[in-house]
């Protein structure tokens, strides 16, 4: 299933969330179990067929949960986590035309700087001490650093980092994902930059993807600028 999320507020105050379709389609095939589904999933007991319904396992196997947060941009020390809201349960995905979105964007005065998408690997380390290990925010951060963004965030207003995954994301994944992206893009010092990380069963456990858009902020000398200046590289709206 190819899923496009538009989260998108008209107002110049702050941008949420805006997801491209995914790239991997409804044919992909995950090679893993999710952990939690291991746990929660229904047995037989007494002879009869356990309710998943009860106690609210299959609305949990259903949802989609989104994590919020605020990370600071410095230039004499890493990017700093600045505040995580407890998670937000959606019952419900919803699939927008690409062409809609981008004219709310362009509407809303936002752009889309750049995006990237990572999968988990494991690497057998065999005669070796150490395991290599790659988590897919991470890699879906540089996948997106290694692109040429379509603008410079040197005097945005707002800058919104959206990682969405399956359900095996994990927060400290994607805050290191969200780290690299903050140090490795042109954002002034001081900015504070909006992060959204959303996990849901149609996406494969083992990937993920990462999507930068900005807002336009103030020139310095107090009239309104491009504070997203258009580059040359692909993607720019």
């Amino acid at each position: 299933m190819k899923l496009s999320i538009l989260l998108l507020l008209s107002a110049t105050q702050c941008v949420t969330a805006f997801v491209p379709p995914s790239p991997w389609g409804s044919s992909a095939i995950s090679q893993r179990t999710t952990a939690l589904k291991d746990i929660i999933k229904g047995e037989e007991v007494g002879g009869s067929d356990f309710d998943e319904g009860q106690g609210g396992v299959r609305l949990a196997m259903e949802s989609a949960i989104k994590i919020t947060g605020t990370l600071e941009k410095s230039s004499s020390s890493p990017p700093k986590i600045l505040d995580i809201a407890n998670p937000t349960r959606y019952t419900k995905m919803t699939e927008f035309n690409m062409d809609d979105i981008k004219a709310t964007m362009e509407s809303s005065g936002v752009t889309l700087i750049c995006t990237g998408t990572g999968k988990e690997m494991y690497k057998d380390p065999g005669s070796a001490i150490e395991a290599e290990i790659t988590f897919a925010p991470v890699e879906a951060a540089r996948s997106a650093l290694s692109s040429t963004p379509s603008a410079s965030l040197s005097n945005a207003k707002n800058v919104v980092l959206n990682f969405v995954g399956g359900d095996e994301l994990i927060l400290n994944e994607v805050l290191e994902g969200a780290v690299e992206l903050i140090d490795g893009l042109d954002i002034g010092d001081g900015l504070m930059v909006n992060l959204n990380s959303l996990c849901h069963s149609s996406f494969p456990v083992d990937m993920a993807s990462v999507t930068v858009v900005a807002t336009k902020g103030e020139a310095a000398s107090g009239d309104e600028g491009e504070g997203v200046a258009g580059g040359g590289g692909g993607g720019g709206m």
